[in-house]
């Protein structure tokens, strides 16, 4: 067990954290920087209880000063011209969106009308005469009562429009589609929107393409460029790849290179890479550049910055693309990059977060010298705040595994415990700011978030380790790292609880029917019966990724890895909560779950959200399922709280 010191803030008039404070805690998670570096668009993200609602706002921030000035609350999506006189920005317009352009003081606007279309993301030519930019014209719609369904529909039929690439002629802002009449091919879907990027002289753009705008078509998606003159075609990569959903998309770069990435022998369960112009030039890190959605790259004259997840952390490399030079991190370990953005002589600027400490705006020059630029978010007084330390274990494979873990302010030990498996697989929780973490801790338990096989933030081998054993391998990990605290003395091992949602829903759900470790378990939007899930999700890539290109073909293995298969051997308390627009986990199988397990004699019940999907997506919907998980647990030994509600 290795285990940082722990660190503590506290002040006389210092009081738990309530959900309400958790859902407040502001946020700083997109940043534009001025191609000359002169000043940079940050969005603050807030809560507004009163409204229920999330509310987003960008600020200028003067990069010398620091100063910062907010700006409408309808600007959204910023770029600057390559000039960097103007910004455009996405504004909603009656039923649609479209493109205004403003100054540099995000001030003097002037609209691009864009007849009743969506204006999905777009970009600026390198001389700044041309805007490209991905629209759709609205909700797809058939021509009667009946529609097909494909292999990749969800069980909602859930039909997003197609988008297409339009060309913006700045100074009369007359708009002109490319994609030619006998392309069908949709320019972005759900996981594959993006900026298209320009080629340096300006007469193509590299963009990424999937057959139709269904979510679960990113599997078969393209990177192509798109001639701007007549629209014509090439296939950017020439063999057949795949691509995580929410990849970064091609870019790019100085002489006509281009950068992009999938998966580094071509499987569906593998680290992402980058290459450039075929060649693998990221092999050496031995990370996924995906990194669940959140890894993005970008060109800094002849070399590539990225950020990936490594370890517990997001960081920046720079990696030469000639291989001349090794990858080299731009970043520390011991927090997180949220995201970042260069200037043409090489500022990067970039979000930075700690376990501790709230996203701030961060510099570094060229020559690596690094400064805060902003000061901008801020917690209440009265709100202690501890630091969120990495625990690390072995797993008796010869492999180092990690996690996070938040005590309670006391620093009393053998606390209650929460164990938290992340969703995914393939993801984990990077290190940085978590209201949930303070608020748990705040009120006497420790949080512990473990990353097993399967999680991101390994090598290769932690992807490959969870084929076709989705269960019992990341519960084992789990049970190592839970002994490790606890034999540590930091965690009471006969007042430990569980709760996870999507993959680490899954997980719990696993657990409880293979163990009776925990004293009682929440369930979040699971999956549990891997079959039924992947016939009715929107993205049943993901069970191909770890049980064949045919899943149903080998259903023996479905079953024997779905908790479904168990439920006479679950005897913890369970609360299973389900929202019933979730067309990622379908709700149906938590509901098979939940009948199965009463006519076991389990002790379960089973909280329904009609206006949640995945997970809730506002504020009150938020505090009602925490409520719901932290009342469940001081039902059966754990804290009491104030907040603890059950409907």
């Amino acid at each position: 067990l290795a285990l940082a010191s722990l660190a503590t803030a506290t002040s006389a008039s210092a009081r738990p954290w309530t959900l309400q404070d958790a859902v407040q805690a502001p946020f700083m998670d997109d940043v534009q920087l001025a191609p000359n570096g002169s000043a940079a668009l940050v969005e603050i993200d807030r809560t507004d209880v009163a409204k229920n609602s999330f509310a987003t706002q960008y600020e200028r921030v003067a990069i010398a000063s620091g100063a910062a000035t907010a700006l409408p609350e309808d600007l959204n999506h910023p770029r600057w011209s390559p000039d960097s006189k103007s910004i455009a920005w996405i504004t909603p317009v009656k039923d649609a969106s479209t493109l205004v352009l403003t100054d540099a003081s995000g001030e003097r606007r002037r609209a691009f009308p864009s007849g009743g279309r969506n204006v999905v993301a777009f970009s600026w030519s390198p001389d700044g005469r041309t805007i490209a930019a991905v629209e759709t014209l609205g909700p797809a719609k058939s021509g009667g009562r009946l529609f097909w369904f494909s292999g990749e529909t969800d069980y909602h039929g859930t039909r997003p429009p197609r988008r297409t690439l339009w060309l913006v002629d700045v100074a009369s802002g007359v708009q002109r589609e490319i994609t030619t009449a006998s392309d069908s091919w949709s320019y972005g879907g759900p996981v594959t929107d993006h900026d298209p990027s320009w080629s340096p002289n300006g007469d193509r753009l590299a963009v990424v393409r999937q057959p139709t705008p269904v979510y679960g078509d990113f599997e078969h998606a393209q990177y192509v460029t798109v001639n701007v003159r007549d629209g014509t075609l090439a296939q950017i990569v020439n063999h057949p790849f795949f691509a995580y959903p929410e990849s970064a998309p091609p870019v790019f770069g100085r002489y006509g290179a281009i950068a992009y990435t999938h998966t580094w022998d071509g499987q569906l369960a593998a680290r992402e890479d980058v290459f450039v112009n075929g060649r693998d030039v990221s092999a050496s890190i031995d990370r996924d550049l995906w990194s669940c959605s959140n890894g993005s790259i970008a060109w800094q004259s002849g070399m590539l910055v990225i950020n990936l997840l490594d370890g517990v952390a997001m960081r920046l490399y720079a990696i030469d693309p000639t291989g001349t030079t090794g990858p080299k991190p731009l970043t520390a370990e011991d927090g997180s990059v949220v995201a970042f953005s260069i200037a043409r002589d090489g500022t990067i600027a970039y979000i930075w977060t700690t376990g501790d400490r709230l996203p701030e705006l961060y510099v570094r020059t060229d020559d690596g010298q690094t400064r805060q630029v902003t000061h901008l978010l801020h917690l209440s007084a009265e709100l202690p705040v501890t630091t969120t330390q990495t625990l690390r274990w072995t797993d008796g494979d010869g492999h180092t595994l990690h996690g996070l873990l938040t005590t309670p302010f006391s620093g009393r030990s053998s606390a209650p415990l929460v164990v938290e498996p992340h969703g995914g697989p393939q993801c984990a929780d990077p290190i940085g700011f978590d209201g949930v973490a303070q608020f748990l801790a705040s009120n006497g338990y420790a949080y512990f978030k473990p990353d097993p096989p399967g999680s991101d933030g390994y090598g290769d081998w932690s992807y490959k380790a969870i084929v076709g054993n989705w269960g019992s391998l990341p519960m084992a990990a789990d049970f190592a790292g839970i002994d490790a605290l606890v034999s540590s003395g930091a965690a009471d091992p006969k007042r430990t609880f569980i709760e996870g949602g999507s993959y680490g829903g899954y997980l719990t759900s696993w657990i409880v029917t293979h163990s009776n470790r925990f004293r009682a378990a929440v369930a979040d939007v699971p999956v549990t019966d891997l079959e039924l899930d992947y016939t009715l999700s929107e993205s049943p890539n993901i069970t191909r990724r770890f049980f064949g290109e045919k899943p149903t073909v080998n259903s023996a293995l479905l079953a024997e890895q779905s908790p479904q298969s168990y439920v006479a051997q679950e005897k913890t308390p369970l609360l299973l909560i389900i929202g019933l627009r979730d067309t990622r986990a379908p709700y149906v199988q938590a509901i098979e779950f939940y009948k199965a397990l009463l006519e076991n004699g389990a002790t379960v019940q089973l909280l329904a959200d009609p206006l949640a999907g995945h997970g809730p997506a506002d504020p009150q919907g938020f505090m009602d399922w925490w409520s719901a998980t932290v009342a469940w647990f001081a039902r059966y030994g754990g804290l009491a709280m104030s907040d603890a509600k059950l409907p």
